[in-house]
């Protein structure tokens, strides 16, 4: 019996050899990792449940997504990338040689609409296929480290003996991954094609930080056998979030304190939240500063974190959250309130080091801070409620922060200048040719649910037709 995988470097030689039609579409080698990928297609979709026909709503966001980050992909021009959705409830991402990127419909619930964090999963994807991980390790693994291409000669292998081998290899490795360093790769890759398309780079940190903590998850267990999460892969990438923002640069326009003379960030204490109804306010008391709150609605006055000392505290726009600084026993952390004082939470802990300035951005999502540690003042912005820092600027003192109306720029006073830094642009890249989008009508009867504290009510049902 002939031994293929020893015969296959000769077999795949005369192959090309005997290969005399041109072809203008990609190269041989462009064409033979394609069918290798389209030969897996149908065992890989088969295996998890088959394809999944998502809404029309979440299909247009999820293709937004997705076509936004082929747009900036090297390999657009000589490859046809296309998403499948698989029907299956495993946490799960893919990538097939060629172009073929899958998402399972458990990894998708579990995203929760965030476009940020799918732009990660899929920039991670389109990583691998841009980077050439899956041919060159099935290449590999057949003992074919070179294959021969020749100018315009087109190797036509779709029903080969060779694309079936490589094709059953495919579906083999893909279980097992790519390898350690591959993963690496498509990590930083991916972050930099999602800020490229216009998504925020964070998002590719907030998306491991969610990996690792449902590793133990059994509904999850799959895909740490394809992309292994660890804190190294997490501190790589939080270690580049800074390098999407810009230097800080002097700014002469006084804009800063146009912004701050006509903003929330201007007015220091008492601060009422976005709706209305509770103003907060700081009073000293016998061991530090107390937290008073004023409930317009109940026309009653409370007390929020009665055994802390509080030291700062900042409303989000939204009203969502209001991030105070507190102190215990010589340890300071900031900490998010929801709007009926109980914490949400223990956002951040410093040791030995002194928190102040908070300042939140317009979409509330970002809140800034400045750190004292020991002397090294420190400007960083944090994810709400996420545990990714970006320090962005080190000076011997940083006394007022302000953030722009869009929240694309961070001013900082050092006492003598502002300054400016420009955050990752968020603006989406332009779609060539972009698919027709199609309305879906869902009308459908239900109440409204309104709550307030401990109060619901339920409106009557009407009518909605998104």
């Amino acid at each position: 019996m002939v031994d293929l995988r020893k015969s296959l470097p000769i077999l795949v030689l005369l192959i090309v050899l005997a290969s005399f039609s041109a072809h203008a579409n990609g190269s041989i080698m462009d064409q033979f990792e394609r069918s290798v990928g389209a030969g897996a297609v149908a065992d890989l979709v088969k295996a998890y449940g088959g394809e999944y026909h998502l809404p029309v709503w979440e299909k247009q966001w999820v293709d937004a997504v997705f076509e936004r980050l082929v747009q900036v992909t090297a390999r657009k021009d000589v490859l046809t990338y296309s998403l499948t959705v698989l029907n299956s409830m495993e946490a799960n991402a893919f990538a097939l040689p060629g172009g073929f990127i899958f998402i399972t419909r458990g990894l998708l619930r579990e995203l929760q609409g965030d476009s940020h964090r799918l732009a990660a999963v899929l920039g991670h994807e389109l990583a691998h296929v841009e980077l050439k991980h899956g041919i060159n390790t099935v290449l590999r693994h057949l003992g074919l480290t070179v294959l021969v291409e020749m100018g315009m000669f087109w190797l036509d292998v779709a029903s080969s003996e060779v694309v079936r081998m490589a094709s059953a290899t495919v579906l083999q490795l893909i279980r097992l991954g790519w390898g350690r360093d591959a993963e690496f790769e498509a990590d930083l890759l991916g972050q930099e094609l999602a800020y490229a398309a216009g998504f925020d780079p964070a998002g590719a940190v907030m998306l491991m930080d969610y990996l690792i903590s449902i590793e133990s998850d059994d509904h999850s267990v799959s895909i740490f056998s394809t992309h292994p999460a660890s804190a190294e892969r997490r501190s790589r990438m939080a270690g580049r979030v800074g390098q999407f923002w810009s230097k800080p640069v002097k700014n002469t326009e006084n804009l800063p304190m146009k912004v701050a003379g006509n903003g929330r960030n201007s007015d220091p204490n008492p601060r009422m939240d976005f709706m209305g109804r509770f103003v907060v306010e700081l009073v000293s008391g016998a061991n530090g500063s107390l937290l008073k709150v004023y409930d317009k609605q109940l026309n009653q006055e409370l007390n929020w974190l009665p055994d802390k000392n509080v030291l700062e505290a900042e409303w989000s726009p939204d009203g969502r959250y209001l991030a105070v600084v507190v102190e215990d026993m010589g340890r300071q952390s900031i900490l998010l309130l929801d709007r009926y004082g109980r914490i949400a939470h223990d956002w951040r802990q410093f040791q030995g080091a002194r928190a102040s300035t908070l300042r939140w951005d317009p979409s509330g999502k970002r809140l800034a801070y400045v750190l004292n540690d020991g002397g090294n003042i420190k400007l960083i912005v944090g994810y709400v409620p996420d545990r990714v820092d970006v320090p962005l600027a080190l000076g011997a003192t940083i006394t007022d922060l302000v953030w722009s109306d869009d929240g694309d720029e961070l001013y900082f006073f050092d006492g003598r200048d502002w300054f400016e830094i420009h955050g990752p642009s968020q603006e989406p890249v332009v779609i060539v040719n972009p698919v027709p989008r199609v309305v879906e009508r869902r009308s459908f009867f239900s109440p409204t649910v309104e709550r307030d504290g401990n109060t619901i009510r339920l409106t009557r049902p009407q009518l909605t037709i998104p």
